[in-house]
């Protein structure tokens, strides 16, 4: 399964590593691409997903989910 999240906050590359390495985290992610210019996280899944597994992955971090795709 594929997802396409729009993350508020990242600007920077360290940035994006932290959303990243979070994301990675949640059970099932087998790949994270982030997009930088497009404040966007492509995650791949083997497991279906939902907003709050994805908030909470970023529960630690300063970075939210603006959309949800």
């Amino acid at each position: 399964m594929n997802y396409q999240e729009r993350i508020e906050g990242m600007s920077c590359n360290g940035c994006a590593n932290t959303v990243k390495s979070a994301l990675e985290t949640i059970d099932g992610v087998t790949d994270v691409a982030i997009n930088l210019n497009e404040k966007q996280a492509d995650i791949e899944s083997v497991k279906e997903l939902d907003e709050n597994q994805i908030n909470q992955a970023l529960s630690d971090t300063s970075y939210t989910v603006k959309a949800f795709k």
